[in-house]
């Protein structure tokens, strides 16, 4: 029998040395969380999204021992095969809004998994905690019942403590649209900045106000990501067994069906994220596909190579 490790979590259930999601919890609150996941991260990761967003590069100097690895350019490398740091000049702090998707969808878990907004507050939680690690200044807005800016962009002492217990508070409820939570940030940014969107997409319209929505923040020249976050059975990556559904957000609607023997289940659903994601590359909006079981740290890494493509 293997042994475990200090919480409780025995090697054999982490996956390629990161923890599966559904373990996270063990782990403590987001904090904990947040700090395991971006350690994690940083370690394995060739190069970060977040250096160079608020700032301009400035030259390449050669790699001397000590310097970050974070900074290698490693396309340089690929050419030359030297090792090179890329150097910045400061620009200005980055202002950055994480919106996250709390309707009653969210609330959805499949069997072996956690729920959607559990799944989101860790992305939001690591992403908090990597940008202000960055010198940039994050806020955090939601959308369930109604669009709700929680917090304005900052970074000073205490600012990550309160951006995760917000986190921490959220539950699912009601249908708003992310078109709104996406307007209202976009009108509280006084300037240029990032916005992270973490949601399933479900959308009454089929995500035509979304798209437009996301339209509008790139017209003012705003950075959009969109990390669509579903369980595994949703993406259809893991069966459904028969029964009688229902829509979270419009409970008195019910479907009896039998997903795992719909053949045409797991094409529909990819068709209208394909879809979505189609939209989004058309008005240069960054889409991540994530679900639940994908590991936080592996999730992350799914932008960087969005980036980077």
């Amino acid at each position: 029998m293997s042994e475990a490790g200090p919480h409780g979590i025995r090697p054999a259930e982490a996956e390629g040395g990161f923890l599966p999601p559904r373990l996270l919890d063990r782990l403590g609150g987001l904090d904990l969380i947040a700090r395991t996941v971006v350690e994690g991260f940083v370690g394995g990761a060739h190069r970060s999204p977040y250096r160079g967003a608020g700032e301009e590069f400035a030259r390449h100097r050669a790699y001397q021992q000590g310097d970050d690895v974070r900074h290698l350019d490693w396309r340089l490398f690929a050419r030359t095969d030297r090792l090179f740091v890329r150097e910045y000049r400061e620009d200005s702090n980055l202002q950055a809004y994480l919106v996250v998707d709390a309707t009653a969808s969210m609330g959805y878990a499949d069997g072996a998994g956690l729920p959607k907004l559990r799944y989101a507050a860790y992305l939001a939680a690591a992403l908090a905690y990597l940008m202000l690690r960055a010198g940039d200044r994050v806020g955090l807005a939601s959308y369930g019942a109604a669009p709700v800016l929680h917090h304005p962009p900052r970074n000073r002492p205490g600012h990550l403590h309160d951006l995760l217990a917000t986190l921490e508070r959220l539950e699912p409820a009601g249908d708003a649209s992310a078109a709104g939570a996406l307007d209202n940030v976009g009108e509280a940014l006084r300037r240029k900045g990032r916005v992270v969107l973490i949601s399933d997409l479900l959308e009454d319209d089929d995500g035509a106000a979304l798209l437009d929505a996301l339209g509008r923040l790139r017209a003012r020249g705003d950075e959009a990501i969109v990390l669509r976050t579903l369980t595994p059975e949703e993406a259809g990556d893991a069966p459904l067994a028969a029964g009688t559904f229902h829509d979270p957000e419009r409970p008195a609607r019910e479907v009896a069906a039998s997903p795992a023997d719909d053949p045409g289940y797991a094409r529909r659903v990819a068709a209208y994220y394909a879809r979505l994601a189609t939209a989004m590359g058309e008005r240069g909006v960054e889409y991540v596909a994530v679900t639940t079981a994908r590991p936080v740290e592996l999730a992350l890494g799914d932008w960087i190579r969005v980036r980077g493509s």
